[in-house]
């Protein structure tokens, strides 16, 4: 009798979960009707529940917007957590920033720095731009503080550019940080084809919401669009540097 009974209890259990989750499927696509209508392209965004009641987490180009629907009207903005004093849409996009960029094998970057450092971050680069240039002149001084630098491509003039031709001719080069190095100097990289990653970081750099470069994503996930001096970034990963 006890073991009918913890089965019907389990049964209706799973019953009123199916139940509830079909109800906010239902709901999802009643959001998602809605947006539609000033936003088509939004057929296609990811919607999700939140804690907050009604109001739904829609992932689209890259950004995080939450919703709510009411009637013939839609609230489309930011949802804060006052306890906890965080921005649940920053959060959410760290996260996923974390979890794309972990997935990205060093074997499509090109990597400065020790192979056994304790923190990283990861730079969408563009070989023409200046601020890049102004990082990457100092990446040794971040090198030395014990951070590895990994750079994806990022051409911003699009794929099939002047720029995306340089990055395919260091990455072909049989040293491609010192490549990588002398283009970003203003030098001359002689021009090679090969099999390359640089349309898929792009598309990837895309995919996270660059915008323009550098981006910088720290490896909590945390992206930081444009340049930061190397004391600065040192300084955020919580790196002390010896005083001697």
């Amino acid at each position: 009798m006890k073991l009918l009974m913890l089965t019907l209890t389990a049964a209706l259990s799973m019953s009123a979960f199916s139940a509830h989750a079909a109800s906010e499927a239902k709901k999802i696509e009643l959001v998602r009707a809605e947006i539609v209508k000033m936003i088509p392209p939004a057929i296609d965004a990811e919607i999700v529940v939140t804690p907050a009641k009604d109001v739904y987490r829609m992932e689209f180009q890259g950004s995080y917007a939450y919703v709510y629907v009411a009637g013939d009207h839609v609230l489309i903005g930011e949802l804060l957590n006052t306890k906890d004093q965080v921005n649940l849409g920053d959060e959410a996009k760290t996260e996923r920033v974390a979890t794309v960029i972990k997935d990205v094998p060093t074997s499509k970057m090109i990597v400065f720095g020790p192979k056994d450092a304790k923190r990283h971050i990861t730079v969408f680069t563009d070989i023409d731009c200046g601020y890049c240039r102004k990082l990457h002149n100092e990446v040794t001084e971040l090198t030395d503080a014990g951070i590895q630098v990994r750079y994806l491509a990022f051409p911003r003039a699009g794929v099939g550019s002047d720029s995306y031709k340089k990055y395919v001719s260091v990455w072909c080069n049989g040293d491609q940080q010192s490549a990588l190095t002398t283009a970003k100097n203003g030098g001359s990289v002689p021009a090679a084809t090969c099999d390359n990653p640089i349309t898929e970081t792009y598309n990837l750099g895309q995919q996270v919401g660059v915008r323009g470069t550098p981006t910088i994503i720290f490896d909590d996930g945390t992206l930081t669009p444009g340049y930061l001096p190397a004391p600065e970034l040192i300084r955020r990963l919580g790196i002390v540097k010896d005083a001697s």
